[in-house]
């Protein structure tokens, strides 16, 4: 993968390794960015800190650090995507906090220039589609790999905000 940096007057690039998946999470949104309102998103965990996200209307690759191992289900992971046409040539902080028991998430949207962050939350569920079938196919392809993990997350929020 090449990451186009623009730097005054000509024009550079560097060469960026993807690493190997080693976790997918479907995610179901219950709260989001108003500018990008798609529910539901696949985000794939690579071996080397690089990660990539899916959704109806976006498609870009990142770095994450995660507080724990990603041998055990993630629970605090901040994630800083590069820059892409997904968020205007430029770059996105999310900060992602994960609830063991319900599955439930608050993330945290930082923008270059905003100072106010924008709050987000929902559900997600580790999926186990192979990983060769996570890096090559399209959204509406592992959108339908992973209907039943995501009507799963769409009843589990339904049900979550009936008893509020």
């Amino acid at each position: 993968m090449m990451v186009d940096q623009v730097s005054s007057p000509a024009q550079h690039q560097i060469e960026v390794p993807l690493g190997a998946p080693v976790l997918a999470q479907a995610l179901r949104y219950t709260a989001m960015y108003g500018p990008k309102p798609f529910p539901e998103a696949l985000l794939v965990y690579l071996d080397n800190g690089a990660y990539k996200i899916l959704s109806l209307g976006e498609e870009h690759f990142g770095s994450y650090v995660s507080a724990t191992d990603l041998s055990t289900e993630p629970r605090h992971v901040a994630f800083l995507s590069w820059p892409s046409a997904d968020w205007g040539r430029n770059v996105a902080s999310h900060t992602l906090t994960f609830e063991k028991d319900t599955g439930a998430f608050v993330q945290s949207l930082v923008l270059p220039g905003d100072p106010v962050p924008r709050a987000q939350h929902g559900y997600a569920a580790v999926i186990d589609t192979p990983p060769a079938e996570l890096m090559d196919a399209s959204w509406e392809e592992l959108r339908a790999a992973c209907a039943p993990m995501f009507e799963a997350l769409r009843e589990g929020a339904e049900r979550a905000n009936r008893s509020d």
